[in-house]
C-alpha cells in the first residue's frame, strides 16, 4: 500500500481527503507563497502549479519513499492574482473588486514520490461570479471572520455562499480541494481507499 502525505495543514483539504476515505497524513509545508512568486514572470494557472509542485518538493524530502500531494489555490481577477488578506480592511478591498464581477479559481495540484521517480501535476480551473453588493452587506461578511486565510477573501463552503451568483466548473475546486482532479491523479498512482 502506497503511504499518501498531504503537504498542508489546510482543514478544507483535510476534509476533501477525508471525503474520499483515503488514508492520509498530513505534514505542513514551509513555503513562503509570496517569496517563491515575487520574481516569476509565468501566467496564473502556472504560479498555482509552480506552487503546489514546491509545496509537494518541500515535504517529499522527509518522505521519500512516500507520495506526497501538494496544492495552491488563486484568485484571479482580470489577470491579476488575487492572494489572501493581510487583515479585515484588505479583506475588503478584494472582496468590493470582486463584488459584481466573474473571476477565476484556480488549484494546482502535485503529487510526488520521489524514491519512484513519479511526478503528476494537473490545474483545475472553475470561473466565479459574484452577485453586487452593497459595501455593508460585504463588511457584515468580513466581521464573522472566515476571509483572513481564504484566497480571494471568501469560502463558498459556508457564509461566502451569499456573495456568489453563479459557477462554471467544480464546485470543490473553490473550497480549495478539487476533488474530481485529485480523485484521478490519486487513482492513476495507485492510491485508494
Amino acid at each position: 500500500m502506497n503511504r499518501l502525505i498531504l503537504a498542508s495543514d489546510s482543514p478544507r483539504r483535510k476534509e476533501g481527503l477525508r471525503r474520499l476515505q483515503i488514508p492520509f497524513h498530513s505534514v505542513s509545508n514551509n513555503i513562503d507563497e509570496n517569496k517563491e512568486t515575487e520574481n516569476l514572470e509565468i501566467p496564473p494557472d502556472e504560479i498555482a502549479l509552480y506552487l503546489s509542485f514546491k509545496k509537494a518538493l518541500s515535504v517529499t524530502e522527509d518522505y521519500p519513499d512516500d507520495f506526497v500531494l501538494g496544492m495552491d489555490t488563486i484568485v484571479v481577477l482580470d489577470g491579476e492574482i488575487i492572494g489572501k488578506p493581510k487583515d479585515d480592511n484588505n479583506a475588503m478591498t478584494i472582496l468590493l473588486k470582486l463584488n459584481g464581477k466573474w473571476h477565476s479559481v484556480i488549484t494546482g495540484v502535485t503529487l510526488i514520490n520521489k524514491k519512484k521517480g513519479y511526478q503528476d501535476k494537473k490545474i483545475s480551473k472553475t470561473d466565479v461570479k459574484f452577485l453586487e453588493h452593497t459595501e455593508d452587506f460585504i463588511k457584515g461578511y468580513v466581521l464573522k471572520g472566515e476571509s483572513l486565510d481564504k484566497a480571494g477573501a471568501y469560502g463558498i463552503q459556508s457564509e461566502g455562499k451569499h456573495l456568489v451568483e453563479k459557477i462554471k466548473g467544480d464546485f470543490s475546486n473553490v473550497v480549495g480541494f478539487p476533488e474530481k482532479t485529485v480523485m484521478r491523479m490519486l487513482k492513476r498512482a495507485g492510491i485508494s481507499a
